[in-house]
């Protein structure tokens, strides 16, 4: 009875810290899809569409065997907001274009297809992806937020759609499809846990990371004895005594006071 009561314990322990990580997960997605742009109320939806459709994959073409479709929460849903950040205006072509080059390139080399698995990528190599297109958005908008979350999102979503997922694709038709059943190469297929969808979201976390990392900077930072200086050297010990001499005097008239 002992033993019962405290697997019992152990299990509901379990589940509970499980439940607390997964509502702050849901949470920081909300956090983020408010800071790229949206209402409360659209991350709600979005989030909420996610978890009940996401594991569901639209089937989009056969190949040799197999049939290669979307995830609705793994892809098809961080793409539509892409598209409707890019079409809002909260980022330019320009600029989504080039993080999406770089993140896929990235990517590209991070990730590699593997027989009944799909495309993987080892850890800690797996967040390189969010990381370059976080940093990218900082330092394309330093000082707008408001600009480079939604850059850093379209980045890591796009480039690792197409650095993994398009571009590894031939490696993974070319493996031999089960013998009983049908195939399914979903794209996305780990729904709110696959690398596209989270590296849109541990990019903005990052941009905002360093977002903020740089305001506390520039408010108790190496920019503070400057600008006391220029005030008068409060906050300098050594200064605080100096005084500027009235007059300037040149060397030849020195010399002519001393003869």
């Amino acid at each position: 009875m002992t033993e019962e009561l405290l697997n019992l314990i152990i299990i509901v322990i379990a589940g509970v810290v499980v439940l607390v990580v997964y509502l702050l997960y849901i949470s920081t997605i909300g956090r983020v899809l408010e800071t790229i742009g949206f209402t409360g109320s659209e991350a709600s939806t979005i989030i909420l569409v996610t978890l009940f459709l996401g594991w569901i994959t639209i089937p989009l073409f056969p190949y040799n065997g197999w049939w290669v479709g979307i995830s609705i929460g793994g892809a098809l849903i961080p793409l539509v907001i892409c598209g409707r950040v890019i079409r809002s205006g909260r980022v330019g072509l320009a600029e989504s274009a080039i993080g999406i080059v770089i993140v896929s390139y990235v990517t590209y080399f991070v990730t590699r297809a593997e027989e009944g698995t799909g495309i993987v990528a080892e850890i800690p190599w797996a967040f390189a992806p969010a990381l370059a297109a976080g940093l990218y958005s900082m330092s394309t908008f330093w000082m707008r937020m408001s600009k480079a979350a939604p850059l850093a999102y379209v980045s890591g979503v796009v480039g690792t759609l197409v650095g993994a997922d398009v571009f590894r694709l031939n490696e993974v038709l070319a493996f031999a499809p089960p013998e009983e059943g049908v195939g399914i190469l979903s794209i996305g297929g780990a729904n709110i846990f696959d690398m596209v969808y989270l590296t849109g979201i541990i990019a903005v976390v990052i941009a905002i990371i360093v977002y903020r990392a740089k305001k506390k900077q520039e408010m108790y930072g190496f920019g503070s004895p400057a600008s006391e200086f220029k005030r008068g050297g409060e906050g300098l010990p050594y200064a605080k005594e100096v005084k500027p001499s009235p007059t300037m005097r040149y060397g030849r008239e020195d010399s002519s006071r001393r003869e």
